[in-house]
């Protein structure tokens, strides 16, 4: 008996201080309410708990779920926002979000997801999604940005244009406007057979800019080295007259002595011829005549 006691006096500090836990049924939930524990009813699918239920009284005050916000059933949550299906990124909504369950979303078949709700997928370049599934466009048409639409390619011809560069899945066709070049050129940078003449190329349309491209450079070779051969021949030519005129001036500078020469031969034949001409002088002497002779 005095062990009795003992136990009753150390159980019985412990019951008066335990609270009482009320069992509560399906579609309610414990509560403590003015510092006494109750059971209150859950709201209905599609609300919130706005007050809870007061002893005597175990209905809560609910209201409804706003828009684009659910709760499901017994729950003592606040009602929850919607999951979006961003059709932008390429997610397919399957189910709608109404007040009392949330979206689903899915991926079209042969996208990839960018999250584990699937709100967003990845359907690659050069594909669309098209009856809920990421295909590949068309022959003729492209797209050039994920999750996007295939668009034709470009009609050149509607526009007036040539074809530069074929289309793909990935890009658009790239169109080139017709071009009429007309170049006039001397004759001598094409040929050297011929002078003072030109000749004029005509590039017909059709012609990309590689080629007008490639050409010119061709012809600014052609112009550097007939550059170079017309500064040879120039210098060649130079040093040609030089020698000409050299040789000119040699046959006038011998001419001019051979000249000079028979001028003075011609002078002293003259002189000589003159000097023997006999002189008669009248003479007291015995000689009769004398011939004067001309000084040397």
């Amino acid at each position: 008996m005095p062990g009795l006691c003992i136990q009753l006096t150390v159980l019985l500090p412990l019951l008066v201080h335990t609270h009482y836990a009320p069992s509560c049924g399906e579609n309610q939930y414990p509560e403590t309410s003015r510092g006494r524990e109750v059971c209150c009813n859950f709201c209905a699918p599609g609300q919130e708990i706005s007050v809870i239920c007061v002893p005597g009284n175990s209905a809560s005050k609910c209201k409804d779920c706003n828009a684009q916000y659910y709760n499901p059933k017994n729950t003592r949550n606040r009602c929850k926002r919607c999951t979006i299906c961003d059709k932008g990124e390429g997610s397919i909504e399957i189910q709608p979000c109404t007040k009392t369950s949330n979206a689903e979303c899915a991926c079209p078949e042969g996208s990839t997801p960018r999250n584990e709700h699937k709100t967003a997928c990845r359907c690659d370049i050069g594909k669309e999604i098209r009856n809920n599934k990421c295909q590949p466009c068309n022959s003729g048409y492209f797209s050039m940005k994920e999750n996007s639409v295939c668009r034709p390619w470009t009609n050149c011809s509607a526009k007036g244009e040539t074809v530069l560069e074929a289309g793909s899945a990935t890009q658009d066709v790239k169109c080139t406007k017709p071009t009429n070049v007309t170049l006039d050129i001397p004759h001598q940078i094409v040929t050297q057979t011929l002078a003072h003449s030109s000749q004029r190329i005509t590039i017909q349309p059709q012609v990309n800019a590689t080629t007008i491209q490639r050409f010119k450079t061709d012809i600014s070779s052609t112009e550097k080295t007939t550059e170079s051969g017309f500064l040879a021949w120039g210098a060649l030519s130079l040093i040609l007259i030089g020698v000409i005129l050299l040789s000119v001036s040699a046959v006038i500078i011998v001419i001019m002595i051979i000249q000079s020469n028979r001028k003075k031969r011609n002078r002293g034949f003259i002189r000589g011829e003159r000097c023997k001409v006999p002189v008669q002088e009248e003479s007291t002497s015995s000689d009769s005549s004398l011939a004067k002779q001309c000084p040397a």
